[in-house]
């Protein structure tokens, strides 16, 4: 539950704070996300360009992996 006077979180997520999250390697982030169609939002264009992803597809994702 969100506290008041909290920042509500970002609604994105960066492959570097979701491999932090999931205790992984980045490539595993990315390897995982790609075959689970977790969506990705290209902000940008090349090398400079910065990937995110929802962080509601994400929780949706962790929710329906759990055992």
């Amino acid at each position: 539950m969100k506290k008041s006077g909290e920042p509500a979180p970002s609604p994105f997520i960066s492959p570097n704070e979701l491999a932090e999250r999931w205790q992984c390697a980045r490539s595993s982030v990315d390897r995982i996300a790609r075959r689970a169609g977790i969506k990705r939002i290209c902000l940008g264009e090349g090398k400079n360009g910065m990937v995110r992803f929802l962080r509601k597809e994400v929780e949706a994702y962790e929710q329906n992996r759990m055992i």
